[in-house]
């Protein structure tokens, strides 16, 4: 919470970075992590506001679990991205996400292709408990669902998106923007076993 970081007087933003140095050294336990943090931050205890702090250790992706391409702002590249999205979902053992994937990506690289400016689109894949693509171009200005008529010739490729996937959304970054979607998976199947 903010009483962690904000002291009456001082800029929130040295605040943020004093969080930030502390908790770069990994603890033996989250416990000791946290009591470190708090330590660090508030030294002699003088703090009069709430105090919250939620800490997480995650484990990572297994690199196996992560596919990433660039692709050129060519738009012969959406059907290359349909390509390698239907070929990594089969090497992943998801035939009935193959699909819905497909279409989806398809409408986020035709419009990487359509706005993006001079740098190439980056298409990523991760699978997880659900499949998340990620398709990143240099283009700030956010993704908006737009209201398409049937006269329209564009402007439906999100409409698409929302309605396939479990979620989506966009966020800018500081060389552009991500547009985003979570598809659910039938099932999760763990690594694929040959027999000779």
């Amino acid at each position: 919470t903010d009483g962690l970081v904000e002291v009456r007087g001082q800029d929130i933003g040295a605040g943020l970075a004093a969080l930030c140095a502390s908790a770069a050294h990994p603890a033996a336990s989250m416990d000791d992590a946290c009591d470190t943090i708090i330590r660090a931050l508030n030294p002699s205890g003088g703090r009069k506001d709430d105090v919250a702090l939620l800490m997480a250790r995650l484990n990572g992706i297994p690199g196996e679990d992560v596919a990433e391409w660039q692709l050129a702002l060519d738009p012969r590249e959406v059907a290359r991205s349909r390509r390698l999205v239907r070929g990594k979902l089969l090497d992943w053992n998801l035939p009935d996400a193959v699909e819905a994937a497909e279409l989806m990506v398809s409408e986020l690289v035709t419009n990487a292709v359509k706005h993006g400016r001079s740098h190439h689109i980056v298409l990523r894949l991760v699978r997880t408990g659900a499949l998340l693509c990620e398709v990143s171009d240099d283009e700030p200005a956010p993704a908006t669902l737009l209201d398409a008529t049937s006269h329209d010739e564009s402007g439906r490729g999100l409409i698409v998106v929302s309605g396939l996937a479990r979620e989506w959304g966009t966020s800018t970054t500081a060389h552009g923007k991500t547009v985003w979607f979570e598809q659910a998976l039938a099932k999760i199947p763990g690594p694929r076993s040959h027999t000779w």
